[in-house]
């Protein structure tokens, strides 16, 4: 009754007809029908994809939730593999890294007690998979059900996207002062640890080996590194953290002829002539979007104009290239019988003992041939799901809004297109992190 009062005083009417009090009735935007099919992503990650538990996002689930968790001896004894390749946890600091931007951008639109809780949640897991551990530096992939058993071998794409969900998170406002500063200290611990091994990407067991190396060639990597010096700073407000974010950008990577500023100019090297065919080059979109997000970031947090149009023009320059292969997503159909198991473990058949790193790709690369087999429902939605979701997020982290608007209608397309409850893998959800960054920065219609 007092907002209709307040309609009457303002419009000088001692009286008002029906139609004049619908009119008046202070209104709630109802969801439009994208925000409502990514509040329905959300709702689905949450009943399968998320451990209850820890806070940690599955690879994949069935469609009635059912998923076989690992348990602590198998992840003793590196089954499937000491990587994880194919079980539900082989991914959680990858995924868990990038979902919490989504889930921070969400609550500064609604400031929601139950939205910060939620970000928080995420957040924890990512604290356990860097605690969990015995080697300073190594940052864990998931966890079997004691929350603390886990695989030998993590990776730069679990590493990058760690830093970056922790850094998004701490700046959130999320955190008060205190859990900031425990989650800073934790950060630069695993920084310090990294930086000692020159950025070699440490497995969890003695002699074992390392799982990539963040000093690597290309934008893919130097994205990541130089990020990560830039964050800590930001982080830490110590000047060797700045120091160190300079030499590595004015540096070239070995078997390079760039340094990494320029490197991160080119953007990533997407198929461009056959784009409806996949990308040609090891390029995936959900390998490389975290480097897409670092390039963006970096124009956040640096100050000299000219550095910072040196990540612009990689940041636009990905987009560009991978808004080509967005109408991809019009060859998924939801209503495919296509196969999937969720039982991993008949890998195990293949299984041998893995004394490094070495062997363990081997024997995930000859799983993966097979997983394929026993569950093509994965490799349909690798294709035709995940590739052109994250193209989204790739193009809209981009803020490029004739680029956006030009491709608006693929763009909203494809995150309108999938039915959520008919997915086997967690993939998908990227589309939160790619609509609240449309939505902070009104980038497409809703």
């Amino acid at each position: 009754m007092k907002s209709i009062f307040y309609y009457w005083l303002l419009m000088g009417c001692l009286c008002c007809t029906s139609a004049v009090y619908a009119q008046s009735k202070p209104s709630i935007t109802a969801p439009s029908a994208l925000e409502q099919q990514i509040e329905r992503a959300r709702q689905e990650l949450n009943r399968r994809f998320i451990s209850p538990k820890y806070g940690i996002l599955y690879d994949y689930a069935g469609r009635d939730g059912t998923i076989f968790i690992p348990t602590a001896e198998e992840c003793k004894t590196d089954k499937p593999n000491g990587l994880s390749w194919f079980s539900p946890i082989e991914n959680g600091a990858f995924f868990n890294g990038i979902y919490i931007e989504g889930l921070c951008n969400r609550w500064k639109i609604s400031r929601k007690r139950e939205d910060a809780l939620e970000a928080r949640n995420i957040a924890d897991g990512l604290v356990r998979l860097a605690t969990i551990g015995h080697v300073p530096g190594f940052i864990a992939r998931g966890v079997a059900e004691d929350g603390q058993s886990h695989h030998v071998a993590g990776s730069d794409d679990q590493t990058g996207p760690w830093f970056y969900g922790m850094w998004r998170y701490i700046k959130s406002g999320i955190p008060d002062r205190a859990e900031q500063q425990k989650l800073i200290q934790l950060v630069e611990k695993v920084g310090n640890a990294l930086e000692k091994a020159d950025w070699k990407l440490p497995c969890d067991r003695e002699g074992y080996g390392f799982r990539g190396n963040l000093t690597d060639k290309g934008c893919r990597i130097s994205a990541r590194l130089v990020f990560i010096y830039r964050a800590l700073y930001d982080l830490t407000q110590d000047k060797k953290w700045l120091d160190g974010y300079y030499r590595r950008l004015n540096e070239i990577p070995e078997g390079d002829s760039m340094t990494r500023l320029e490197l991160c100019a080119q953007g990533i090297p997407y198929e461009t002539a056959n784009p409806d065919k996949g990308n040609a080059t090891e390029n995936e979109f959900w390998i490389t979007g975290i480097s897409q997000a670092n390039l963006k970031a970096l124009i956040e947090l640096e100050q000299a104009p000219a550095i910072r149009e040196k990540f612009r023009q990689g940041l636009n320059r990905t987009a560009e290239k991978a808004a080509l292969h967005l109408s991809r997503y019009k060859h998924f159909d939801n209503q495919h019988t296509i196969g999937f198991n969720e039982n991993w473990r008949s890998l195990n058949d293949f299984w041998k003992p893995q004394p490094d790193i070495a062997t363990t790709l081997e024997l995930a690369l000859q799983q993966g041939r097979e997983w394929a087999k026993l569950s093509p429902a994965r490799v349909y939605e690798d294709k035709h799901m995940r590739e052109p979701l994250w193209a989204c997020w790739i193009v809209l982290l981009s803020g490029n809004k004739a680029l956006i608007s030009q491709y608006q209608a693929d763009l909203t397309g494809a995150l309108t297109h999938y039915d959520w409850k008919q997915l086997y893998t967690a993939r998908f959800f990227v589309v939160i992190p790619a609509y609240y960054e449309a939505k902070m920065n009104k980038l497409i219609e809703p």
